[in-house]
């Protein structure tokens, strides 16, 4: 087998283990493949993907550097704001979510991102901001419904708040914590017995 038939057959079983989530494994393969192409910037963005979602953030941090030292990048600046981010360096990663949007402002990804973070600075109308914009670039991604409501149960706003809930669980109805949120939202305004429900739904997701 030649190097690049190698490195096309490493490239397929890596976006094969990514289509399952089993990370573990893509993040193995993606070290083999940058051991034969150490300045592909992608490898790099990958593997730092494959350990965030396995919440390895030492690593990850090293892979969005080394991501961004090859490649100046919206892609690469939207990496190192999800390691910030994950990190709980809020201001840093609203940094590099920023510098992403400079070079591809319609990312929707990145605005989600930049809402998340921008309602851990309690700047909630920024974030809102940031949220709608996210929504209007792609109203299917979970992460701007769940700012959306998460910044209306701090206002005091429950009634608001369920109304954006219910469409997290629409966009994403086997995530348990879109369940557990809209249970909450119940609960703030005596709707007791959807709230259990809602519980319900997440306990059964999580079993």
């Amino acid at each position: 087998m030649s190097a690049d038939e190698e490195k096309w057959d490493l490239f397929e079983k890596a976006i094969q283990l990514l289509s399952t989530a089993r990370w573990a494994e893509a993040e193995a393969t993606f070290d083999k493949l940058i051991a034969l192409e150490p300045d592909r910037y992608s490898n790099w963005m990958m593997l730092g993907r494959c350990q965030l979602s396995q919440q390895k953030l030492p690593e990850a941090m090293e892979s969005a550097t080394k991501a961004l030292e090859l490649r100046n990048g919206a892609d690469t600046w939207n990496l190192m704001g999800c390691v910030l981010k994950a990190k709980e360096s809020f201001p840093e990663a609203e940094t590099a979510f920023r510098k992403s949007l400079e070079l591809n402002p319609r990312d929707a990804t990145t605005w989600s991102g930049l809402a998340t973070v921008l309602f851990a600075l309690n700047r909630d109308q920024e974030s809102e901001q940031a949220a709608r914009k996210s929504i209007e670039l792609k109203p299917e991604f979970f992460e701007s419904w769940l700012a959306l409501g998460m910044i209306n149960l701090r206002r005091g706003d429950a009634g608001e708040a369920e109304g954006y809930f219910r469409k997290l669980t629409e966009v994403a109805p086997r995530m348990p914590e879109a369940h557990e949120f809209l249970a909450i939202s119940l609960s703030a305004q005596g709707k007791h017995p959807d709230a259990n429900q809602a519980r319900a739904k997440a306990r059964s997701l999580r079993s």
